[in-house]
């Protein structure tokens, strides 16, 4: 039962859907940035997040597959990872390229710059070492949530205790699995949580 749990929490949590959660969150939680950004904004920013961050990856995750670069969805290896995260880190820097050329505030192009430099730490990671990428995900939603707190002075204490127990539930659904070491799990959490958080202080 609880190994049924854990992948769904694996699924449900998966790294490829951290963006658009984290503006989800943002959007549609009472707080500053959500008030005074449009409505037709909002959708812009989650359709566009969702198809350069899940839909582009997923597809070429799926071909990788096919074509036997990749031996599972679950790449179960450092070394199996180096592609499909290379590839995701160019459709991150190319939607942080769109949002830089935008009218969007600075705050949603520094969430996706932090995202696709810790997929670029992730990649050169790999070549040594296997790190959790999804509590990379969600470390670096809850970088970015304490970095906004900062930054805007806003009260969003609720928010970021939500996103700290989701950060637990991954957490212990990637060990439940057996698909990371207690130490690949804490350092993806720091990895996301510090870089995100970084640039949202000194950007």
């Amino acid at each position: 039962m609880e190994t049924r749990i854990a992948r769904f929490i694996s699924y449900l949590l998966h790294p490829l859907l951290m963006p658009t959660y984290g503006f989800a969150l943002l959007f549609y939680t009472n707080n500053y940035i959500s008030t005074f950004t449009a409505p037709d904004v909002k959708l812009l920013v989650l359709g566009i997040t969702f198809i350069f961050t899940f839909l582009l990856p997923g597809i070429n995750v799926v071909i990788l597959l096919k074509t036997g670069r990749i031996k599972s969805l679950e790449m179960e290896t450092g070394a199996e990872r180096i592609l499909p995260y290379t590839s995701t880190a160019l459709y991150y820097f190319a939607l942080f390229y769109l949002f830089y050329n935008a009218d969007f505030p600075n705050i949603f192009k520094i969430v996706v710059l932090g995202a696709a430099l810790c997929l670029l730490l992730a990649v050169v990671i790999s070549f040594r070492w296997k790190i959790s990428a999804h509590t990379i995900g969600i470390g670096g939603i809850a970088g970015s949530t304490m970095g906004i707190i900062y930054r805007l002075q806003l009260d969003m204490a609720l928010l970021l205790m939500l996103v700290l127990l989701l950060s637990g539930l991954v957490g212990f659904a990637r060990l439940k699995l057996n698909a990371h070491t207690p130490a690949q799990v804490y350092t993806g959490f720091m990895l996301g949580f510090l870089v995100e958080l970084a640039l949202m202080v000194y950007y």
